[in-house]
């Protein structure tokens, strides 16, 4: 196992325009969620080796919600293994089922050509759960998960993973009920780590490894190589490995 595998940062939100020698200068692998088809295709031309630009339909956006397009969204799929930010918001002003209707068009292309998902649920962590369910799939990855008991178990019967933030490791009553084999990492910058300590950047995700290791009585280095085999694991089970950049590939294989 080396030692010198990089945070990795499975949702975080960057401005397109910045340079692919800043990103690599996070020193950490980073899964970048778009909000659009719109800022996806900002992305197209980019050549990045550790950031993933992922397509993304957020469901607080009405602009982005109105303009979701099925076919549109397919062929942006074909260029990437990651779509996010997708999912339910039930403190959204956008209506329900505008939101239900995107969410189960992505959940149904995503059946077709498995992808990495990451899944927005807050305030609708059960209707979320309701459809994965109904579409039977397996291994979406749950962003800033804030459910029930009852609700959690539901998720991980489903086989979904759990990308934890700096204020959602906090909740160790939630935490401790996360298998140790679902658990990834995330920032969710600019929002979710707001009450880390600075920096407060993507890929900055030490003190939620930090965290999650004592919780675990773990070191920190052993948390996040956890982290890396369940992250490779993942990509195997879904068939995009082939679609990740070599230095990313090497970084899964070195987790091994």
């Amino acid at each position: 196992m080396s030692r010198a595998l990089p945070p990795l940062d499975l949702h975080a939100h960057l401005e397109t325009d910045l340079s692919a020698r800043d990103l690599e200068g996070l020193g950490a692998v980073v899964f970048a969620a778009t909000r659009s088809l719109a800022e996806f295709d900002q992305t197209l031309t980019r050549k990045d080796l550790v950031t993933v630009w992922g397509v993304g339909c957020h469901p607080g956006l009405r602009v982005a919600q109105e303009a979701f397009d099925s076919e549109a969204f397919a062929a942006a799929m074909r260029v990437t293994p990651f779509v996010s930010e997708i999912g339910l918001d039930g403190r959204s002003a956008v209506p329900a089922a505008l939101q239900t209707a995107t969410f189960t068009s992505i959940l149904r292309l995503a059946t077709a050509t498995p992808r990495l998902l990451s899944v927005h649920s807050y305030g609708a962590t059960s209707a979320v759960v309701d459809l994965l369910e109904s579409h039977d799939f397996k291994g979406a990855i749950l962003h800033w998960w804030l459910g029930t008991a009852d609700e959690t178990q539901r998720a991980i019967d489903l086989g979904c993973y759990f990308s934890v933030n700096h204020s959602m490791a906090r909740k160790a009553g939630l935490i401790s009920s996360l298998p140790v084999d679902r658990l990834l990492f995330e920032t969710d910058h600019p929002s979710g780590d707001r009450s880390s300590p600075q920096p407060r950047r993507p890929g900055t995700v030490q003190p939620v490894e930090q965290l999650l290791a004592a919780q675990r009585n773990m070191s920190m280095m052993a948390i996040r190589e956890q982290a890396w085999r369940n992250f490779g694991r993942l990509v195997e089970q879904l068939g995009v490995a082939a679609m990740m950049t070599t230095p990313i590939q090497k970084m899964i294989e070195a987790a091994r």
